[in-house]
């Protein structure tokens, strides 16, 4: 009998009895990222800061991280994912 695989908090499917890779920190860190993204939707009403429209379905770093952004509250938005990906790294 095949066993149909599991969906894990790390947000990774994983065969019945496999053990998840992530442990301790990194899945903590998955936790509070996610956490943290409902926030910052909710915070925004789920409207996307970049188009105006609503839907938005990520979140935004408004400094990206690659330039030296950091996760806190005040420097996240919410957006759509289209959006998000169009405005690319700067």
């Amino acid at each position: 009998m095949s066993r149909l695989p599991r969906s894990c908090l790390c947000g990774f499917l994983h065969r019945a009895g496999e053990r998840c890779p992530m442990k301790g920190p990194e899945l903590n860190a998955v936790r509070y990222w996610q956490s943290l993204s409902k926030k910052i939707l909710a915070r925004d009403s789920y409207i996307c800061c970049i188009c105006g429209l609503p839907g938005a379905d990520t979140v935004d770093h408004i400094k990206a991280r690659a330039n030296g952004g950091t996760d806190d509250e005040w420097n996240l938005r919410a957006a759509h994912r289209s959006c998000n990906s169009k405005k690319g790294v700067r």
